[in-house]
């Protein structure tokens, strides 16, 4: 069995695919496989799948609604693993990463784990899609029970040990924050530990609207506020400290709740 599992959901990015993929394969660890699930398929997609997974991997298209929450669940579903890893089709990982996140996952009590991360800005209109800035990001300073607030942590930062993660899926009504709403269901079992350093890369393309969900007008309206909501009534803030910083985050949006609402 691979001792990790990566988990890809792809929507019609093919040229980020690839990106992301071959920085898979350049990992100095390759006791992985790749679970890679798409909502949709093109042929460049289709392409992509044929030249650049491995006979280890599996690729699954899959029916239903468009988005990056089913998919997930579907890849999980199928990962052998010991512990899991869920890579964006538009993020990356540098060729350490797998090695470094190795020996913390072979400690017997580590559970969930996550890096620090890169943000890469660039410009996907471009050939090639040029890097135009990078900034790395060190993620250990912060206190990690702010995540009951609001989240801090990028999706492939993380690895799970697998058999933490029975039960939990991501919630695919949600059209934004369905990330943070599955590490508070991670976190309600065990908090992340962090390791210091790691090669997770963040890509964002600030140049051109539209080009990553998050830009998409559904992530950045007033449903982002009710997704807020969604994710507060479904796990509670643990202590009243918590509960004041999550009433006075909103109340920064203009929405006043008294404190015990969190």
């Amino acid at each position: 069995m691979p001792f990790f599992s990566i988990v890809m959901a792809t929507h019609h990015r093919p040229a980020t695919l690839a990106r992301a993929i071959a920085s898979l394969r350049a990992q100095s660890c390759a006791d992985f496989e790749i679970l890679l699930v798409a909502d949709a398929l093109d042929a460049e997609t289709a392409a992509v799948v044929a030249r650049d997974l491995g006979p280890a991997d599996s690729f699954l298209k899959r029916t239903g609604a468009a988005g990056p929450a089913d998919s997930r669940n579907r890849g999980l579903a199928m990962a052998r693993g010991e512990w899991v890893i869920f890579l964006d089709d538009d993020d990356t990982l540098e060729p350490h990463h797998l090695a470094t996140l190795r020996p913390p996952c072979e400690r017997a009590d580590a559970q969930v784990l996550f890096t620090d991360v890169t943000i890469v800005t660039e410009d996907r209109a471009q050939p090639g899609i040029p890097e135009l800035g990078r900034q790395p990001t060190p993620l250990g300073g912060a206190d990690i029970h702010m995540l009951w607030v609001k989240n801090f942590i990028p999706l492939h930062c993380l690895a799970y040990r697998r058999s933490l993660l029975q039960g939990l899926s991501f919630d695919p009504h949600l059209a934004s924050q369905e990330d943070w709403d599955w590490l508070l269901g991670v976190c309600s079992r065990a908090l992340p530990v962090h390791v210091a350093g790691g090669g997770a890369v963040m890509h964002k393309d600030f140049v051109n609207p539209g080009l990553r969900r998050g830009q998409q007008e559904t992530s950045n309206n007033t449903t982002v506020v009710l997704d807020f909501l969604h994710v507060y009534r479904r796990w509670p803030a643990p202590t009243p400290e918590l509960k004041q910083a999550r009433a006075g985050l909103l109340q920064g949006v203009g929405l006043a709740l008294p404190v015990d609402w969190f």
